[in-house]
């Protein structure tokens, strides 16, 4: 006995399958008599006949008096089963290729105010990676975030065992704390040579590249992008190369 659900893992909604049960043990049939059969509303009929007729699975018989339906051959459910399969297999490479398109497009988030620039340092924290690169200003990172959250983000970070290699500016005055480059902050601190001073702050972290402006600005932005990150990353091992330990 051919069961509903069966029909339904064809491709027929739960009211098509209905009707089309019904429908195998007539004849020929009108919609008046499908859905009394069925117990499907008549109007309900004639949608499902209509579509179902253009799918091939049923075809329509006009006489004098009425309009008739009758089932037409089930091998109809091979046939559309094989004009899908063939969709498919020419629509889908063009769709996996939209796909891995759309993974290499660069994200990019924007971000505002104190709140905002906190939920960027909270991000950097779920990047699976445990190396970070900083470079930038020291006292417009503590104005962007405020001193007390970043002592406590640096706690975090260390807890979670990701290694930071942080580039200061020389012309800042020195803060123990944030300075510091001991083995329990899991950090080592270089010093920009003389005559470059970056005032806004630069992260790497994984394919990750977080750019905070100073606090006249109050804005960041993340990039997720391998090429980007990669590309800014050289250039932070090339200002590590000729900056030095001592301030």
């Amino acid at each position: 006995m051919i069961k509903e659900r069966q029909l339904e893992l064809l491709g027929l909604s739960d009211k098509e399958a209905r009707l089309y049960v019904a429908a195998l043990e007539l004849e020929t049939f009108s919609v008046f008599e499908i859905a009394a059969k069925c117990g499907i509303k008549r109007p309900t009929c004639y949608l499902i006949l209509d579509e179902l007729t253009k799918r091939g699975l049923f075809s329509m018989v006009v006489n004098k008096k009425h309009k008739l339906y009758k089932i037409e051959s089930p091998t109809a459910f091979i046939r559309q089963a094989k004009n899908n399969l063939h969709y498919a297999e020419q629509i889908v490479p063009s769709l996996l290729a939209k796909v891995s398109e759309d993974k290499e497009k660069p994200k990019m988030k924007y971000y505002f105010g104190e709140k905002g620039i906190q939920n960027v340092y909270d991000d950097l924290l779920t990047v699976r990676s445990k190396m970070m690169y900083y470079v930038g200003s020291n006292e417009s990172r503590i104005n962007n975030v405020g001193e007390d959250f970043l002592k406590e983000w640096v706690k975090r970070r260390v807890a979670k065992g990701i290694k930071i290699q942080t580039i200061r500016m020389r012309e800042e005055q020195p803060k123990d704390f944030l300075l510091s480059a001991t083995k329990e902050l899991n950090r080592e601190v270089r010093y920009a040579p003389k005559g470059i001073f970056v005032p806004d702050t630069i992260c790497i972290i994984g394919n990750k590249v977080a750019v905070i402006f100073t606090t006249k600005a109050n804005i960041a932005f993340t990039i997720d992008s391998p090429e980007f990150s990669r590309s800014i990353l050289a250039l932070f091992k090339a200002l590590w190369g000729i900056s030095t330990e001592t301030y």
